[in-house]
């Protein structure tokens, strides 16, 4: 017995599945559920389109039928990356529409997959999917780690700041040359600039400094 391509400690991924034949969106559906996916459903591009607009959170995976009547599965990849740019879609095409399921990949699809399919060949595109919606989710948590490493040390920096003026208000043996007030007024002024004091803390800052260089 094959292992679920979703692993079961993972949060099942909610995927839209759009064919207009029943006969293969039932047989899809089951095998995706099987897998481990959250799935739902839509007969029609119209459809698929109501269910991406009104899905909150968006979906994490598309895959759509690509020939369809109305709305094609163009359409839907295009509302699909429009809703969520990281979805990720995969189209399904006979073999006389290869040449717009390459068209569907210039847009943003993942990859397609030839109709009629061989299920292990579907299983393995599947795959590659979650391997890279997994390397997509590591590389946005590194960035939100980087985010808030980065939003610390500006709170330190601040910190260090206000602790630095503070300190030198503090000390009235040590009165200021002109040259060091200004050095504080630009330091005090860098702070402000990255919206790291308020003009109250800045106006203040200024008022200390000012006073110990005319005292």
């Amino acid at each position: 017995m094959t292992r679920p391509i979703v692993p079961p400690h993972l949060p099942a991924p909610s995927l839209l599945l759009v064919d207009d034949d029943p006969m293969p969106r039932e047989t899809l559906s089951t095998l995706l559920s099987a897998e481990g996916f959250q799935v739902v459903t839509a007969s029609t591009g119209e459809e698929a389109e109501r269910k991406l607009k009104a899905e909150q959170p968006p979906f994490d995976l598309v895959i759509t039928d690509l020939v369809m009547p109305g709305k094609t599965g163009m359409d839907v990849l295009k509302c699909a990356l429009n809703r969520n740019p990281s979805c990720t879609v995969l189209v399904l095409t006979g073999f006389g529409s290869v040449r717009e399921a390459t068209e569907a990949m210039e847009l943003g699809a993942f990859d397609f997959v030839t109709k009629p399919m061989q299920i292990d060949q579907f299983r393995n595109t599947l795959r590659r999917l979650m391997e890279r919606r997994t390397l997509t989710h590591e590389r946005d948590e590194l960035r939100e780690k980087v985010k808030a490493l980065s939003e610390r040390a500006e709170r330190l920096e601040t910190t260090l700041g206000r602790m630095e003026i503070l300190a030198n208000s503090m000390a009235p043996t040590n009165v200021p040359s002109s040259n060091d007030a200004l050095a504080d007024l630009e330091r005090l002024a860098a702070l402000k600039g990255k919206g790291l004091l308020s003009d109250e803390e800045f106006a203040q800052g200024k008022k200390n400094l000012l006073a110990r260089w005319l005292s």
